[in-house]
């Protein structure tokens, strides 16, 4: 539900967003935004240091499956890359099928923490 983004904890991740270290992506079918990717340098789960950004993807869950989100993913590796950042990081739980997904654009597990992986990829 669209409430989602009010909870306290996720505040960091859209409060004031479109400063220096923030960037966003969106796919759009028909007019309908289906997902994003969006990245800042905040002190969040998947925090490494502050030179490097937090990666976030969400999708609507009928346009999962469909390779939106692998090339939003690429696309905003790219941008970073072209940015001249050196590497981008996230958290996610151990059990979410996305998992698979940011293997495959290149994030590798750094550490363990209870039930998410961190996880960092290299530009």
């Amino acid at each position: 539900p669209k409430s989602i983004i009010e909870q306290p904890e996720l505040q960091v991740y859209i409060e004031d967003f479109g400063k220096k270290d923030d960037w966003c992506l969106v796919a759009e079918i028909k007019g309908k935004i289906v997902g994003m990717a969006w990245v800042r340098i905040m002190d969040d789960y998947g925090h490494i240091d502050d030179k490097t950004p937090s990666f976030a993807i969400s999708l609507h869950e009928e346009y999962r499956n469909l390779g939106i989100g692998t090339a939003l993913m690429r696309d905003m590796l790219e941008l970073l890359k072209n940015k001249g950042y050196k590497q981008t990081s996230l958290s996610v739980q151990k059990a979410n099928y996305a998992v698979n997904m940011y293997w495959k654009v290149g994030f590798e597990i750094i550490r363990e923490d209870g039930e998410e992986y961190i996880m960092l990829c290299q530009l």
